[in-house]
């Protein structure tokens, strides 16, 4: 073979060799172009169209209200603020000193409650009509020779202090009160069968 022959036959099969490689780039620049194509988002306006054509199919349904409970309203009872039923008696210095004697000689050793009531019984004697009407004449009455409170001959040796002046103007000022209002009697031991309350170490009694 001569030198022209090959030196021929070398440009053919560079000719080849580049067809061959155009032909491989031309096919793979396809493959990417629809590679691209499949992951590429979709246009703006045929979304927009497809919303809109989806939104057209959709039926909107409200939520149901709730139906409004029937209001009734609540009736409101306004209890009557009770009554201070010693509030028409009337009582001087005087008379808290020996209601604070007459604590003192009876009730100082017991609760402040005891000592309160003891104060009421007077005050319930005050307002009764089978004894006097101010507290002098009650805390000394006597029937025949037997006093009625058995401190009152050595009433004034007391000496009562804040505790018992408290429960002497509690009991006068108070609107609830420990003691029904017919309660008139108190001693360590039951006056008869109508006992109101026992507190410590006194039972107190109604009249009948």
């Amino acid at each position: 073979m001569t030198r022209q022959e090959r030196r021929k036959r070398r440009r053919q099969r560079r000719r080849m060799q580049a067809a061959l490689l155009a032909s491989l780039l031309f096919a793979l620049v396809l493959i990417v172009t629809l590679r691209i194509r499949e992951t590429a988002p979709e246009p703006v306006a045929e979304r927009t169209s497809a919303l809109a054509a989806e939104r057209q199919t959709l039926t909107y349904i409200a939520p149901a209200r709730p139906e409004a409970a029937e209001e009734t309203p609540e009736e409101l009872t306004v209890e009557p603020e009770p009554e201070n039923r010693y509030a028409e008696l009337h009582f001087s210095d005087e008379d808290v000193y020996i209601l604070a004697c007459l604590v003192y000689h009876e009730a100082r050793g017991e609760s402040f409650e005891g000592q309160v009531a003891v104060v009421e019984v007077v005050l319930n004697r005050m307002l009764s009509d089978y004894f006097p009407d101010t507290v002098e004449e009650v805390v000394f009455q006597k029937y025949g020779d037997v006093w009625q409170f058995s401190p009152a001959p050595y009433l004034y040796s007391a000496e009562p202090d804040k505790e018992q002046y408290l429960a002497v103007h509690t009991a006068i000022e108070e609107r609830e009160h420990i003691l029904s209002e017919d309660t008139v009697y108190f001693s360590t031991a039951p006056y008869n069968e109508s006992v109101d309350m026992i507190i410590g170490n006194h039972y107190f009694c109604k009249i009948f």
